[in-house]
């Protein structure tokens, strides 16, 4: 995967905003928020280290 990436100049990342309530927590409602800031994090590093159009959608 890291190849295709490599190779590609545009990527789109498409991210579930769902919760799965089997595995809920109260004590950790933070899920969502940590999903997305990982996200980000990698989006930056592909368009700023590798120069990569980086579209991210939530669904």
């Amino acid at each position: 995967m890291v190849k295709l990436i490599l190779e590609s100049d545009e990527i789109q990342i498409i991210i579930g905003t769902r919760i799965n309530f089997a595995h809920q927590d109260p004590n950790l409602p933070v899920e969502l928020e940590i999903r997305r800031t990982v996200v980000n994090r990698v989006a930056s590093l592909l368009e700023d280290k590798f120069l990569k159009k980086v579209k991210i959608r939530y669904i």
